[in-house]
């Protein structure tokens, strides 16, 4: 589930980053029509033991590669080509510019001359040898003009990929434009542990004030009656009281503290902490684990209050008679991780924008993990939550 972005905070827009890249990829390409058949010629040109031209043009197809398609090979130029790989790797250069100029010249001309005729109010009509097909001039602009500029920049792509893979066969190569939805990522991700401590504190702040305070006040106020009475019986029946209000007191600021942090998660683990949460729901939590190694500190602190936290949604708003709490071990993409579930039977249609949702999302994503909500209309409502342990 997506995190919300803060204002003020500048992030890298995908939709926006796809058009520079593939704009930048296009042109590229079609700049390799030019540089291809010019490091044929260098190439050739160097076997008459003349290799200043060839070292210049390489350079410039080498810079060409490493901005255009942000591939940057481990080793130098004149390493990786070298010898037989020049001719190979011109004529490639060359025929991919050459085909990207057919494509972006048939999509200029489905998309200029559709919209001259979308003005004119005239049908564009294509001739084939089996039939004739004639359409409305909008109707072609709105559905080949979008198409053909969407193959263009899928050819380009196509393109970054073959010379990354034939540069990959002759050395270590990186792409770089490939860490830039990671990068997205650990922006909004590092966002979201801003607002996660922001929105902690706050809970702590509300605890305090709303529960320990009020005790304490109301423990004072207790004790000052006492203090003033003049009657012994009165004075220890308020002192009575007061023991009580202390005792009330001591459980409270003990509640406070266990929702800050469980000690059990530390003494006892997991599975213990989560047994806590189900003692103390009012709700029936049945509580299923299945952990087969050991987790992180983080990753267990994580699903413990992310559990905590569906469970409390659950009794509030859910209106649910029972819930269910699943932990287990599980491979994710490769790596080792745990995945939580939490299911009720309530009336569903919880909002996955809501601040507590995103509040849990934030925690997860923290860690690098995921969060999806399932939560139809009439229920039932499944959170799942997926963390990596590595």
């Amino acid at each position: 589930m997506p995190l919300p972005s803060r204002p003020g905070v500048a992030v890298p827009r995908g939709p926006l980053r796809l058009l520079r890249r593939a704009v930048r990829q296009v042109l590229g390409t079609l700049l390799g029509l030019l540089l291809g058949p010019l490091l044929l010629v260098a190439w050739l040109i160097s076997l008459l033991r003349w290799r200043g031209p060839l070292h210049r043009v390489r350079d410039l197809e080498m810079r060409r590669v490493r901005r255009v398609y942000q591939i940057r090979p481990e080793q130098p130029e004149d390493e990786v080509l070298t010898g037989a790989r020049i001719p190979l790797w011109a004529l490639m250069t060359s025929l991919t510019g050459w085909l990207m100029l057919e494509v972006l010249m048939l999509a200029i001309a489905v998309v200029l001359g559709s919209l001259a005729q979308s003005l004119s109010g005239s049908f564009v009509t294509l001739t084939f040898d089996l039939w004739v097909l004639s359409r409305p001039a909008p109707l072609v602009m709105l559905v080949l003009g979008p198409g053909s500029l969407l193959v263009t920049a899928l050819y380009a792509e196509g393109v970054a990929w073959l010379l990354a893979a034939v540069l990959g066969r002759w050395t270590t190569v990186a792409r770089e434009d490939a860490l830039e939805p990671r990068l997205h990522q650990l922006l909004v991700t590092r966002r979201g542990v801003v607002l996660a401590i922001d929105d902690e504190r706050r809970r702590i702040e509300r605890d305090l004030h709303d529960g320990v305070q009020q005790n304490v006040v109301s423990l004072s106020v207790t004790l000052a009656r006492a203090r003033r009475s003049q009657d012994p019986e009165r004075a220890v029946a308020l002192l009575a009281q007061a023991h009580g209000q202390s005792q009330d007191l001591i459980e409270e600021v003990r509640q406070v503290a266990w929702r800050v942090y469980p000690t059990a998660l530390d003494e006892h683990g997991l599975a213990s902490a989560l047994d806590g949460i189900a003692a103390t729901s009012p709700l029936p939590v049945h509580l299923e684990t299945a952990i087969d190694h050991e987790l992180p500190p983080a990753v267990e602190s994580a699903v413990y209050f992310v559990a905590r936290e569906a469970v409390t949604n659950v009794v509030k708003h859910a209106a649910a008679s029972a819930a269910e709490v699943e932990v287990r071990t599980a491979p994710l993409h490769g790596r080792r991780g745990v995945r939580l579930v939490v299911r009720d039977d309530g009336t569903g249609g919880a909002d996955p924008e809501g601040g507590g949702l995103q509040g849990l999302a934030r925690r997860v994503a923290a860690l690098d993990g995921t969060l999806e909500v399932a939560s139809p209309t009439g229920g039932p409502t499944a959170i799942t939550a997926e963390i990596p342990c590595d």
